[in-house]
């Protein structure tokens, strides 16, 4: 049994211990959905999925094992791309190019009115601009 009760991190994200359930590693920045096969689990995130329970805050932990999943706060997240401070942080719908499990894309907020599938997938705000694949501040 996994004791779950919110933890800091140094960034200012609030993180429980879920067990890795990816079906490898974990990857720092991975976002995650509960897991459809294991009680108090994780696994990546799909496309077309819009319920993200948090970010994994650690590489390296082995799938099986307990993991750290920032679920509140401040949190570096894996991004397929450039991100631009203020743009949405979100995951993946059916009409995004470039979809990889697990991974986040940066995009201008949408004008009025609002793309509700987009919104359903916001999983933050981007804090940091980076150029290219990796991890930024959300």
């Amino acid at each position: 049994m996994i004791q779950q009760s919110l933890n800091q991190t140094a960034e200012g994200g609030f993180y429980i211990y879920l067990i890795n359930k990816t079906g490898a590693n974990s990857v720092k920045g991975t976002v995650v959905i509960a897991s459809s096969t294991t009680d108090n689990g994780c696994e990546k995130i799909a496309s077309n999925v819009p319920d993200a329970i948090g970010v994994i805050y650690n590489d390296g932990i082995p799938d099986g094992s307990p993991v750290q999943v920032v679920v509140s706060g401040i949190a570096d997240v894996y991004f397929i791309g450039s991100t631009t401070r203020k743009h949405l942080a979100r995951t993946f719908v059916t009409a995004d190019a470039g979809f990889v499990a697990g991974q986040a894309l940066s995009e201008a907020m949408p004008g009025s009115p609002f793309t509700t599938d987009k919104h359903f997938c916001e999983i933050g705000h981007v804090l940091a601009s980076r150029t290219g694949a990796g991890l930024a501040r959300v």
